[in-house]
């Protein structure tokens, strides 16, 4: 019979656990120097190692012949362990044993010496669960336990568990395992295997497990069943119900754009095939945060932001997709619940273009043609490098937040949250420089020189002329000043 991953490569000792290394290290010097406590309790989320754990510290602490924290496994109970047959390691699953003549028969066996160790090891996994009257009668064995007895709880929701029992054990929290430990431990597993796995596969395992090692050697273990010769990325989307996320970048840009027809039959197509609109949900909620990190925190992922949302906008988004998340859960339909999520977002996207049009129409600037644009960003690059002065930059990159004092203003509150989303890199006489995060900004910065120069004059109350260029750019201009190589001279400006 074929033995699931997670078990064939469960642990037997503490050098093979994959991460939760202040735990490991705290357990080894606690069987080094004899400091084994009578409770233990191992708290934390499924798969993070709190029952694999539990058994390799229950095998040392019965093990005859203890090389430092190494089990010998070759005495009787090391060996009774390997074979699954160590009747003095007792494991009990609290969610189908959780009432109080099951524990108060656990009383009356634990006065009954170990067979051929020298503890009676108790493991009581999921023991929250564990009713009222159970947690109490349990509580008179923790409280004086016999000395050959020791008790390893294991839960996934300690704040279930009384304060009475909490007290009276050691408690370890156990954490997420960190993606590279999860993404190493896999490779290591389909070497071992000889599976053949796209690299890009391993790493979309690694983020959908969450942490959980088990749950990553189990979508492992499905892949291996799923694919024929090489397991693939797109393997993994399919067998975990998620969509791609050039399909998720797809279906956003229709939102954004309010295509509709596109929006409801891409939804009918991710239907027919079967995906899970609750996992859609969470993995564009993950995809949005992930592009408002990239734009927050410059180089924190690699993820290709194209999307023409506002940093406000992306948060409207993702509290709106999260609110549909507790809809879905009390819902027997996630398809209607995640198509009305859809149509509030296309009538928020209406809404906004109209009042953007009718912004523009009461703002009534004249439109520049591309050229003359182009024209106008390049005089003042060179304006500006060819007047910069340190002193003076520092002073407005300083004197810039006075322009929150319009930020509630109808006509300029779109233009100040924008620059103040961008960082002034130069300033001359009476031009600057500013970068953002992201080329759409920048364009939007450009297609909006007229407001900004409006909003500069009515700030400092003179004439100040602003520019954006992207971060790719800057960094070729600033070579370029800094090694001088091209000598700036101030151009006049023709009127826009």
């Amino acid at each position: 019979m074929y033995q699931s991953l997670y078990r064939k490569y469960r642990p037997t000792n503490f050098d093979e656990v994959v991460g939760q290394k202040i735990i490991i290290q705290t357990l080894k010097n606690a069987v080094k120097n004899n400091q084994i406590t009578h409770a233990y309790l191992f708290a934390g989320p499924r798969g993070t190692g709190k029952t694999s754990i539990a058994k390799i510290l229950a095998k040392i602490i019965n093990c005859e012949n203890l090389d430092g924290y190494n089990p010998c496994d070759k005495c009787v109970n090391c060996t009774q362990y390997n074979n699954k047959q160590a009747v003095d390691i007792i494991e009990i699953d609290a969610a189908s044993n959780n009432g109080v003549e099951e524990i108060r028969d656990l009383k009356s066996k634990i006065t009954l010496v170990p067979t051929t160790g020298k503890y009676k090891i108790y493991i009581i996994d999921e023991v929250h669960m564990l009713s009222t009257g159970a947690f109490n009668a349990l509580l008179k064995t923790l409280e004086e336990p016999p000395k050959h007895v020791i008790f390893i709880l294991a839960t996934t929701d300690p704040h279930k568990i009384p304060s009475t029992i909490l007290s009276r054990c050691q408690r370890f929290d156990f954490k997420k395992i960190d993606n590279l430990d999860i993404i190493r431990r896999i490779k290591k597993i389909v070497n071992t295997e000889n599976i053949k796995i796209e690299e890009k596969a391993i790493e979309e395992i690694a983020v959908l497990s969450d942490g959980g090692m088990r749950d990553a050697l189990s979508l492992l273990d499905q892949a291996i069943s799923y694919s024929e010769d090489q397991i693939t990325l797109e393997d993994i989307y399919e067998i975990n119900g998620t969509v791609t996320p050039d399909q998720m970048n797809l279906l956003l840009q229709n939102i954004i754009s309010n295509n509709v027809e596109d929006v409801f039959r891409k939804i009918d197509q991710l239907n027919e095939q079967g995906k899970d609109f609750y996992k859609l949900t969470e993995e564009i909620i993950m995809y949005l945060r992930d592009i408002l990190l990239s734009r927050l925190v410059p180089n924190y992922n690699n993820i290709h932001d194209n999307l023409n949302l506002k940093n406000d906008e992306i948060i409207i988004y993702i509290e709106t997709f999260n609110k549909s998340l507790f809809e879905m859960k009390n819902s027997n339909n996630m398809k209607l619940i995640f198509e009305l999520t859809i149509i509030k977002l296309l009538e928020s996207v209406k809404k906004q273009k109209k009042e953007e049009t009718e912004s523009l129409e009461s703002v009534n600037v004249k439109k520049i043609n591309s050229e003359q644009l182009n024209k106008i960003i390049n005089v003042r690059i060179n304006n500006t490098l060819s007047s910069f002065n340190k002193k003076e930059f520092l002073n407005f990159k300083n004197d810039i937040q006075k322009i929150q004092d319009y930020q509630f203003d109808k006509k300029y509150s779109d233009i100040v949250n924008l620059i103040l989303d961008g960082e002034i890199k130069a300033f001359g006489k009476e031009y600057f420089i500013i970068v953002f995060p992201n080329a759409q900004l920048t364009t939007e910065f450009n297609n909006n020189i007229q407001l900004v120069d409006e909003l500069m004059e009515i700030t400092f109350k003179q004439q100040i002329h602003g520019v954006s260029v992207n971060n790719e750019n800057w960094e070729l201009i600033k070579k370029e000043f800094n090694s001088k190589e091209k000598v700036y001279q101030f151009i006049e400006e023709e009127k826009i």
